[in-house]
């Protein structure tokens, strides 16, 4: 039997990815199947109150392995809603065997058996079970792996809730063989970045079969890639409202037999290879131009997607705010100046009532360089109104929020954000922060009830992947921080620019975020532009004082007030994990599914 390289990668993403304990997984688990039982009856009503339920068709392709296909059968008669059917294709040395197995499982599953005409590689046997389907769901089950009993349940009522969607994917996890799960992966809502990155669809995927028609089915052009290919092909140009995500753990993948090393990388290898083949061909379907795709230096088997810049540069206005703070001025300049590599931005240092001696010679001494100029913004610190007037006095049709407490790290960091943020349906760009002991301070952005905004992976090593390798690649978000923060001039006026009235100093960039993503825009944050942040050097922290602490509560109302929804239902959030300031993620008590799929 030939080594499943993508079965390999994906453990070993698994395995690499930070995760929670096994025994407290165990025990969540444990939890929540009690909780789904007492809820079966109730969800069978509800199913079967539906006017209509989608039928869905799994593809199953013969591995030559007895056990592992009476595995993942048997999961299909353990089903609690049995509105599906099931095409398994081998070939056909495998036919009588595969036959009898079957027959073991008719009386609670339609499941039907069609054998290749030749001997087949999996994709093409899968293709030949594409092929004979008839539902107008289809999706894959690969031999071994194995449904969760409300998987087609969950499904169904999704489906019936979204009748929009095209595509339906769940969360995952793995097991033994024994049954104990293990390393599950909380998936986000759809995102294009990370599809990109490594595959968000894969594990239980069901997709409109028409769809998978009209995008050629399963072709052998990126083999071992195959699956993740197809689920680009179809998802890739569908808009983001066709493609809907179940947050519940439905899938349950067999861990691969251990193999030593060598075998092992070399089957990692392999997929990640084709794996980036297919990136550059989506990316390249994405906008219509060329990308460089080269492996995650975090992880091996994701991908990073280099946008290229285009050709001439858009010219970046750098807007630093500062009052004093000579020191920590200069060391963002010399990152700026001396070790960017970026053909053409200037640096407008937003001068707010600086007094210090040191702080004037420096500006004296920057008289000297055109590349740089000091705008005075005299007045009470106000983040807001003070970069509405850098952008205002600027001149490049990209606009980058920067710090003062900034230090450059990399000489590619500018090149990559404004890769990015010069595609059409991109809004804002974040950057990878880190603190000056290599930990994470900012990498993204999640919106949640409590503290408003809980910045991703927070107090991570910076050389670690992250959750389901959001460290490691490109990840969607809805906000990201203007510490370093990269826009089109164009969007950013399109929106009004930042709330001087009512956000002085803090929430003002999450409430730019949001308006651009309500304007029709999707803000990302990039790990492969990376910078130190000294976090509240200039300013100092929100509870330094009173006076401080009063206009901090006055900012975090308003904006909950004003995004209530966004903060309520942040789609790259997925609502199995908690995420609290002090102690990090942790399990979430588990809910009621019928909530999850109707929100």
């Amino acid at each position: 039997m030939s080594i499943d390289q993508a079965r390999y990668t994906h453990w070993a993403a698994a395995r690499r990815f930070p995760s929670f304990a096994d025994d407290a997984y165990r025990a969540w688990t444990e939890e929540g199947a009690s909780c789904l039982q007492a809820q079966k009856a109730a969800l069978g009503i509800e199913l079967a109150s539906l006017p209509y339920q989608h039928g869905i068709s799994f593809a199953i392709a013969d591995n030559g392995d007895d056990e592992e296909l009476r595995d993942t059968l048997a999961s299909l008669s353990s089903q609690w809603c049995h509105r599906f059917d099931a095409v398994v294709a081998c070939q056909p040395s495998r036919a009588a065997t595969v036959n009898a197995a079957l027959l073991c499982v008719k009386d609670s599953v339609n499941v039907r058996l069609v054998v290749s005409g030749a001997t087949a590689s999996r994709t093409e046997l899968l293709q030949i079970a594409l092929e004979h389907s008839a539902e107008t769901f289809f999706g894959v089950i690969l031999a071994g792996d194995r449904l969760a009993p409300s998987a087609v349940s969950s499904l169904q009522l999704a489906l019936a809730n979204r009748p929009e969607a095209v595509v339906m994917y769940s969360d995952e996890d793995w097991i033994t063989e024994d049954g104990i799960r293990c390393k599950p992966r909380f998936k986000s809502a759809w995102d294009p970045e990370a599809q990109l990155g490594f595959d968000l669809l894969d594990g239980l995927c069901v997709m409109k079969r028409a769809n998978v028609l009209d995008a050629g089915g399963f072709g052998s052009k990126f083999e071992p890639a195959a699956r993740y290919d197809l689920h680009c092909r179809v998802a890739m140009p569908l808009h983001c409202s066709r493609i809907r995500h179940v947050p519940s753990v439905l899938y349950h993948r067999r861990i691969p037999p251990v193999l030593n090393a060598r075998d092992t990388a070399d089957a990692i290898e392999t997929y990640a290879a084709a794996a980036r083949r297919v990136a550059s061909a989506a990316a390249f379907q994405q906008t219509g131009t060329a990308v460089d795709v080269r492996p995650s230096p975090i992880a091996e088997f994701v991908n990073h997607v280099r946008r290229p810049l285009p050709n001439p540069a858009p010219r970046v206005s750098v807007l630093v705010p500062t009052r004093d703070r000579a020191s920590l001025v200069r060391t963002c300049l010399n990152g700026l100046l001396e070790q960017t590599d970026y053909p053409d931005f200037e640096v407008i240092i937003l001068d707010n009532d600086s007094i210090e001696p040191a702080t004037m010679a420096l500006f004296a001494e920057l008289r000297g360089d055109p590349r740089v100029r000091v705008l005075r913004v005299p007045g009470p610190f106000n983040f807001s109104a003070i970069n509405n007037a850098g952008a205002q006095a600027s001149t490049g049709e990209v606009l980058l929020f920067l710090n003062n407490d900034i230090e450059v790290l990399d000489a590619g960091w500018l090149r990559e954000m404004v890769g990015e943020v010069m595609r059409p349906d991109i809004g804002c760009v974040g950057a990878k922060l880190l603190y000056g002991n290599g930990t994470v301070q900012h990498a993204g952005v999640i919106l949640q009830r409590g503290p408003l905004a809980m910045h991703v992976c927070r107090t991570d090593d910076a050389t670690d992947s992250g959750v389901d390798g959001r460290l490691a690649g490109t990840r969607g978000y809805l906000a990201v921080t203007g510490a370093c923060l990269v826009v089109r001039r164009a969007v950013f006026e399109q929106v009004g620019g930042f709330d001087g009235e009512h956000l002085a100093v803090a929430f003002n960039d999450v409430d730019l975020c949001l308006k651009v993503n309500d304007a029709g825009y999707r803000n990302i944050c990039t790990p492969f532009a990376s910078l130190l942040h000294l976090e509240s050097a200039s300013r100092g922290h929100d509870h330094a004082s009173e006076e401080k602490q009063k206009r901090a509560r006055r900012e975090q109302d308003y904006t909950s007030a004003k995004w209530i929804d966004r903060f309520e239902n942040d789609p790259y959030h997925n609502p199995n994990v908690l995420l609290d300031w002090l102690t990090g993620a942790q399990l979430a008590n588990n809910v009621d599914p019928r909530w999850q799929l109707a929100r």
